[in-house]
C-alpha cells in the first residue's frame, strides 16, 4: 500500500508492506506491517527509507493505520526545508 501524505507542507510517500513472522509459539500467526518513506514519487527503489528500531531491525506495526500514524509523527521532524 502506498499513501501520499502532507507532512509539514511537504509531500511524502509512505509504503506499508505486510511482514510475516510465521507461526508463533502461542499458535497464532505473526502478521505485522513495516513502513518506509520517500520524499519523491514513486516511493520505490533507493529513495525509500525503512523505519527501524534501535537494534536496526524493521519496526513492526500491528496494522497499516498504526504504521501511518507512526510515520506521520516521525516524519514531522524530518521534512526538508
Amino acid at each position: 500500500m502506498k499513501e501520499e501524505m502532507d507532512i509539514g507542507g511537504n509531500k511524502a510517500w509512505i509504503l506499508i508492506e505486510p511482514h510475516s513472522l510465521g507461526d508463533q509459539e502461542d499458535g497464532q500467526h505473526g502478521e505485522y506491517f513495516t513502513a518506509s518513506y520517500s520524499f519523491e514519487e514513486p516511493a520505490e527503489g533507493p529513495a525509500v527509507v525503512l523505519f527501524l528500531q534501535d537494534d536496526l531491525t524493521p519496526k513492526l506495526f500491528e496494522s497499516p493505520v498504526q504504521a501511518l500514524e507512526y510515520a506521520s509523527e516521525k516524519l514531522l521532524g524530518r521534512v526538508r526545508p
